[in-house]
């Protein structure tokens, strides 16, 4: 027998209240004459005509237990519900379902992979980070922005799921195929500077002192910043080609003003994000299948990147910093 809607028991009793049988209206509805019965004493004891609110099933762990269990997962954030589950004599999905319960639900999340932040490089981090709080977005916008970042011709972000039934594992429709090794890689080199940016320099070989000071500051750095004025800031990473003493000799003799920077900072260059965008939208727009496929699609999608979003990028330096600060020099969100 169906159950009656909410609307179908406000019927019933206005059906009851104009005068009507019970089973006159349990007919009617084609219900039992106890199930209008029993609607008509709750809306007199009650003045409504919903369910009672029902205890549900017993808890099987006290408020105590459970600020407990929250408490525990807070302290140990790698440690897995089948563990706190075993202590208690519950399921692990009872578990779980205590962390979620709280004001800031508690969720199983995979974790951010950072590179490793030794107390010397949160203590350089955050004090670079000052040093550079207040300046103002035409200083940033004078800084130019450079690095090096290596594309391959197969690419896997580790995010891809297939559905599948029941030994459908090696089934064509749900193999991926991927090259051991990648299918080939080029690296390239590119700056962006305000609302500008270099041209995209790629890198025959592995990047090493003398090709970084012939290939790229020679012939690319330089003209660029002669090009744009006096005032012009590089920026590079600490990596083993930037503070060779060869790269060094040549930037001091040809006075290039050159920004400290903070060993593994990857996160306070904006050009990081550049790189980002270029992968994506290369694969977006490009069907790629080799290592020249690859180049010429980094290259054109490189010419289109937008100035407003290389501006964008720049602007976000004070917030980079600020982010920075607030993690006492750790990992932040960029």
């Amino acid at each position: 027998m169906p159950r009656l809607s909410e609307n179908e028991r406000n019927q019933a009793i206005g059906m009851l209240e104009g005068g009507m049988s019970a089973r006159t209206v349990a007919r009617r509805f084609g219900c039992c004459r106890k199930t209008i019965d029993r609607l008509a004493t709750r809306y007199r004891q009650t003045g409504a005509v919903h369910d009672r609110q029902r205890p549900g099933r017993a808890r099987v762990t006290t408020a105590r237990a459970d600020r407990f269990i929250t408490l525990t997962h807070l302290r140990q954030r790698q440690l897995p519900a089948t563990v706190t589950a075993g202590q208690y004599g519950v399921t692990a999905q009872t578990i779980r379902n205590r962390l979620r319960c709280n004001a800031l639900p508690i969720r199983a999340r995979r974790p951010y992979k950072g590179q490793i932040l030794t107390q010397r490089h949160r203590a350089a981090r955050l004090l670079w980070s000052r040093n550079h709080l207040h300046w103002r977005r035409a200083e940033w916008n004078k800084v130019l922005f450079t690095d090096e970042s290596r594309f391959t011709v197969s690419h896997a972000d580790g995010r891809l799921r297939v559905y599948r039934r029941k030994n459908e594992r090696f089934a064509d429709c749900c193999i991926v195929e991927r090259s051991r090794f990648g299918g080939g890689s080029v690296m390239v080199w590119g700056g962006i500077m305000g609302d500008r940016k270099t041209d995209l320099v790629v890198v025959q070989g592995n990047m090493n002192a003398q090709r970084y000071v012939t290939d790229v500051l020679n012939t690319h750095v330089l003209p660029f910043i002669r090009q744009h004025g006096p005032g012009v800031t590089l920026m590079h990473d600490n990596a083993r080609p930037h503070v060779a003493r060869v790269t060094t000799q040549f930037l001091q003799q040809n006075n290039v003003n050159v920004m400290p920077w903070p060993a593994v900072s990857p996160d306070l260059n904006p050009i990081e994000h550049i790189w980002d965008q270029l992968g994506r939208k290369a694969r977006a727009n490009h069907h790629i299948n080799n290592v020249q496929d690859l180049i010429q699609a980094l290259q054109e999608e490189w010419i289109n990147l937008p100035n407003a979003l290389i501006l964008r990028y720049v602007t976000s330096m004070r917030s980079r910093i600020n982010a920075c600060i607030n993690a006492n020099g750790g990992h932040t969100r960029y």
